[in-house]
């Protein structure tokens, strides 16, 4: 065959190569978080878009500069500028805290960001297990807490990890005294009696426990840590946020309070988990964002007190 016609050959090869790939991106449609707010609400928008990216066979775009990015060694399509995004179809849920389905009925030939808050584990329920994957620590911060678990153990005078049940508590307290507004719209905090029952439960269940608490209200959390608990505390402060969540992932169950902050650390903590029954007051602006009984947001298995 003469040179210039396998040229020819080639170049017509190519070309119908290159139309399929042009066919096959012009079919991908993508999903694309707008990151409201601080790192809990975050992980919930995240975590929702995943979910339904997954469900619809759609890719999920993120920003490089996030701190869901920062934080975690999340595989998805990391762009330095998420601009596009923008030309996106918005569509916009019913409730913060309750799950809606009727948000998920697009076509998924659609670019679409989900928006606001999507707290609600059903929007990735399916798919969890493939989410954990996602939210794995990048590897300083995991250093850096399992630095923090071993200085515990040795603090406690425990030779070994295996021998010790290690429960984290979260306080939310001291921006909801501080915040007006967090009042006004209808935050509650959990209770002492809340702290005592949670606790109890897993002395009940467990032998050689040790607490691990971390609070922005930590003067409080100290006097309202129940007294018969008091020599099995380590109260844990740290200006890395992301740190202190890692730290007590590691923990083998948790006793959250309030807010998706605490919301998180259960779920990634894994282990059983206690929640706080009333989160918000009844008739105030915040409740109407639940669904009637809270299960939309509150994870199956966890035990409310």
């Amino acid at each position: 065959m003469p040179p210039f016609t396998t040229a020819i050959l080639y170049a017509e090869e190519m070309s119908l190569h290159t139309n399929k790939e042009n066919k096959d991106i012009s079919n991908i449609s993508y999903l694309c978080p707008v990151f409201r707010s601080r790192f809990g609400n975050n992980l919930f928008q995240f975590a929702s878009h995943f979910g339904v990216s997954r469900s619809k066979n759609m890719r999920l775009i993120v920003a490089e500069n996030t701190e869901i990015n920062r934080v975690f060694n999340i595989d998805v399509e990391i762009r330095p500028d998420v601009k596009i995004c923008q030309t996106f179809n918005y569509r916009r849920e019913k409730q913060s805290c309750a799950y809606d389905d009727s948000l998920l009925r697009f076509n998924n030939s659609q670019n679409v960001r989900l928006v606001r808050f999507l707290q609600s584990w059903k929007y990735f329920y399916e798919f969890r297990k493939e989410l954990r994957k996602e939210l794995t620590f990048r590897r300083r911060i995991q250093i850096e807490a399992e630095h923090n678990i071993m200085q515990i153990l040795l603090k406690f005078n425990e030779e070994s990890r295996k021998m010790v049940t290690l429960v984290g508590i979260h306080i939310r307290l001291g921006d909801i005294f501080s915040n007006s507004y967090y009042k006004k719209v209808g935050f509650n905090i959990a209770t002492p009696e809340y702290l005592y029952k949670s606790v109890n439960y897993f002395l009940s269940k467990y032998r050689n426990i040790l607490f691990v608490v971390t609070s922005q209200n930590m003067t409080w959390a100290k006097e309202n840590m129940p007294r018969h608990v008091k020599n099995k505390v380590e109260y844990i402060d740290s200006p890395k946020w992301e740190v202190i969540v890692a730290t007590l992932s590691l923990c083998d169950h948790t006793i959250t309070t309030v807010g998706s902050f605490s919301w998180w650390i259960g779920w990634l903590t894994g282990g059983e988990v206690t929640y706080y029954k009333w989160p918000v007051r009844d008739g105030s602006v915040l409740r109407k964002q639940f669904s009637a009984d809270f299960s939309d947001y509150f994870y199956p298995g966890w035990i409310g007190f």
